[in-house]
């Protein structure tokens, strides 16, 4: 590690977007299981990598990049890493009667690859090895760099102008038209292989399918289809289960999956993933650090920290950091599972009812079944066990019988990191069920272990214990029931609508067809953002909603006392993450 990244604290940059490239290949921790996943994603092919949010899919698509950068000058792969986390904003958004989010799209992948050609030095300061000068009519190398970066803005500004007409004029036709199209991106594309002789261009998409919104991701998949093949490599981050490809995107057929599962509550899979979020902690903190010699001092207790996060990065780094500030003990591991529970976990999923007004009954009925129920049920199955020491932290459902409202209710609860999907087992009368495990830090919050020592309770926990539940099951069907016919719901306060009703009748809230879930979000209190309490106090005065700091510069974040380079890019991340999805 070198002595710049050595020097500095990053216990709290809990996102991969916090960190420049550079800090991402010094921070970042690679066992064989990240290794191999680096190396689908460097080759040829394409590739979805999958896993919620937090579990480290930014991470390891720009150490793809990082190592494909190294290796450029003996390979001559060019890595393109494009980050779509700002693409909630053009929903419903048109520019020339044709879709602004996919003109964006365009626009930010030719200006990524022309970043990364700056980069590598293949670029002349003359433009006369510009690719892009014949295609926009630009003489010079930097012009372009800043014609591109003009145009994205300008597209954004679609979200909030008040004459979107005068906005189109400065975007003009000719740009309209032609980034529009996907055959133009395409041999854009090819001309800068033929012109600086690349074996190919791998493009790693972040944040593409993060959004809820399916006509979004189902433009992209098919763009992502019709680039994919001979110099292209093309490879997205994706979300188990709520990701919509369309109706022309076969999982498989035209992508492999590349699942980012890494939970094992016992044995050599947990001492790894132990072993590898200890390092993580090791590279974070300066080596005289009195916080890093404190942390390794307790070593059962960082342990019992890692086991709670149920293999999720982010969400241990939060955890960690809580109980740091609590004093080390295991009720502080207890609490700080609590206060992630209840400041991180359930928000995030409550808040998914703004995102998806037309299932917010699958959000809420989801989660009153997860914590009444199901929990429940594991409860009471771990509280009666006798002759077995293992406890239960997963349940089954038969693959075959489950309807699919109830199906959409547990993807759900998968996205928002209230259940991890690992994989299918066999269940009672020769059946095939899903098996669902969930999230450990929610299960001690809800007691469902039948003894109160904590670090007891973790080592307990066995995926072959499960409980079974059937399709059938009369209380299941109960809230199966709540979910049958959901219709639309108020993007106000998530009541459901009346067919075709143009008012809310709970809030008086005007329906408009056309109106999208963005506004609501981007009038949110700054207090909703995944930031600390000081930073939330510091910037709140200036920048009291998230549309402030989504529309603000970095700069101007700046200009609050103590907000510099490092802690306003992670106020801009968490602002951008929150519409996002």
């Amino acid at each position: 590690m070198s002595e710049t990244a050595a020097q500095h604290d990053y216990l709290e940059a809990a996102r991969s977007e916090d960190l420049k490239l550079g800090e991402v290949t010094e921070l970042g921790v690679v066992t064989e299981f990240e290794q191999n996943i680096i190396d689908s994603l460097k080759g040829p092919g394409a590739h979805l990598l999958q896993g919620a949010r937090g579990v480290g899919k930014t991470t390891l698509l720009r150490l793809a990049e990082a190592s494909l950068d190294d290796e450029f000058e003996s390979e001559r792969t060019l890595a393109v890493y494009v980050n779509f986390k700002t693409s909630t904003l053009l929903e419903g958004i048109s520019a020339g009667q044709k879709s602004a989010f996919q003109i964006w799209i365009n626009t930010k992948i030719l200006q990524a690859v022309h970043e990364k050609l700056l980069i590598l030095k293949l670029l002349e300061a003359s433009g006369k090895a510009d690719p892009y000068e014949k295609v926009f009519g630009i003489a010079g190398v930097e012009q372009t760099g800043t014609f591109l970066t003009k145009k994205l803005h300008q597209i954004q500004r679609l979200a909030f102008a008040s004459d979107k007409a005068a906005v189109e004029k400065e975007l003009g036709d000719d740009f309209l038209n032609n980034v529009f199209d996907p055959s133009f991106l395409g041999g854009v594309l090819k001309e800068v292989v033929e012109k600086f002789a690349l074996r190919r261009i791998v493009l790693l998409f972040d944040e593409a399918a993060h959004t809820f919104i399916p006509a979004q991701q189902e433009i992209f998949f098919e763009l992502f289809k019709y680039l994919q093949g001979g110099h292209i490599a093309c490879k997205a981050a994706v979300y188990p289960t709520v990701t919509s490809y369309g109706r022309n995107f076969e999982l498989g057929h035209d992508a492999v999956v590349l699942s980012m599962d890494r939970y094992e509550p016992a044995g050599i899979g947990r001492k790894l993933f132990r072993n590898q979020f200890r390092e993580i902690v090791d590279r974070r903190l300066p080596k005289s650090s009195k916080k890093r010699k404190e942390i390794f001092s307790h070593g059962e207790l960082l342990d019992l920290c890692v086991d709670v996060s149920t293999g999720n990065p982010r969400a241990f780094l939060h955890i960690l950091t809580e109980v740091i500030r609590n004093g080390f003990s295991a009720r502080a591991v207890s609490l700080a599972a609590q206060s992630y529970v209840d400041r991180e976990l359930l928000p995030y999923h409550s808040n998914l009812e703004k995102r998806l007004p037309k299932y917010a009954a699958h959000v809420r009925v989801g989660m009153e079944m997860l914590r009444h129920y199901i929990i429940s049920e594991i409860r009471k199955k771990n509280r009666s066990e006798t002759k077995s020491r293992y406890q239960a932290a997963a349940f089954t459902l038969s693959v075959r019988d489950v309807s699919p409202n109830l199906r959409l209710a547990l993807d759900i609860l998968s996205y928002s990191g209230s259940l991890l999907p690992k994989g299918t087992v066999k269940i009672a009368n020769q059946r095939t069920g899903q098996r669902y495990v969930v999230n450990v830090a929610l299960l001690l919050s809800e007691r469902a272990f039948a003894s109160s020592d904590l670090k007891q309770s973790l080592d307990a926990i066995s995926l072959t214990d499960y409980r079974e539940f059937s399709a059938s099951d009369s209380h299941l069907e109960t809230y199966v029931a709540e979910l049958k016919a959901p219709s639309d719901s108020c993007p106000n306060c998530s009541q459901q609508l009346l067919p075709n009703g143009r008012f809310c009748a709970h809030c008086g809230c005007r329906i408009d067809q056309g109106s999208t879930v963005i506004s609501g979000l981007l009038e949110d209190s700054v207090d909703v953002l995944s930031i600390s309490d000081r930073l939330r106090d510091r910037i709140r005065p200036k920048f009291p909603k998230v549309g402030h700091i989504v529309q603000a510069e970095r700069e101007e974040l700046m200009t609050v006392d103590y907000i510099k380079d490092v802690r306003s890019r992670m106020i801009k991340n968490a602002a951008d993450e929150y519409i996002s999805g």
